[in-house]
């Protein structure tokens, strides 16, 4: 009797505490984060929001550029796309998706005032962890789509929730 009643008492603490513990995607449904990698191949600044405990709205930007001798050249993205969890759970498995837009430019040598602009698709399999303490940290596999090709592309992404 009391055997069973310990291991009733267990299961309902240990589910509880499961049950709390994936609530932080929607106690701090906020993020932001840099990725290394990724979508934007070298870095970005993200944003996300979280619509629910399995589902979220992510935005993402990044700038690199350079020049000297008053010439000067930049590519610009700007990125939008969801992420779906598989779990609930603090640390989840994770598919993200959506388009990049970038924008390229140069004043430089013969190439002045040329500017060209594209879009391109990203899959990415995945996985998230965060805590309760604000940390964030993301890992994923990037299938970068255009015209019927694609690149696969590595991501670590480390950030902030609130």
């Amino acid at each position: 009797m009391w055997r069973k009643l310990s291991v009733l008492v267990a299961t309902a603490l240990f589910l509880s505490a499961a049950a709390l513990t994936a609530q932080v995607r929607v106690t701090k449904p906020n993020d932001f984060t840099l990725e290394l990698g990724g979508k934007c191949l070298i870095y970005s600044l993200g944003y996300q929001r979280t619509l629910g405990p399995n589902f979220a709205l992510e935005g993402t930007i990044s700038y690199f550029g350079g020049g000297g001798g008053g010439d000067s050249a930049g590519i610009l993205f700007l990125g939008g796309g969801a992420r779906y969890y598989t779990s609930k759970q603090d640390a989840s498995p994770c598919i993200a998706g959506g388009l990049i837009y970038l924008t390229a430019g140069t004043n430089a040598g013969p190439f002045s005032s040329d500017n060209a602009s594209d879009v391109y698709f990203y899959l990415s399999p995945g996985f998230e962890y965060r805590n309760a303490g604000g940390f964030l940290f993301r890992a994923g596999v990037y299938f970068l789509i255009h015209g019927g090709q694609f690149v696969v592309w590595p991501g670590l992404s480390v950030g902030i929730t609130f």
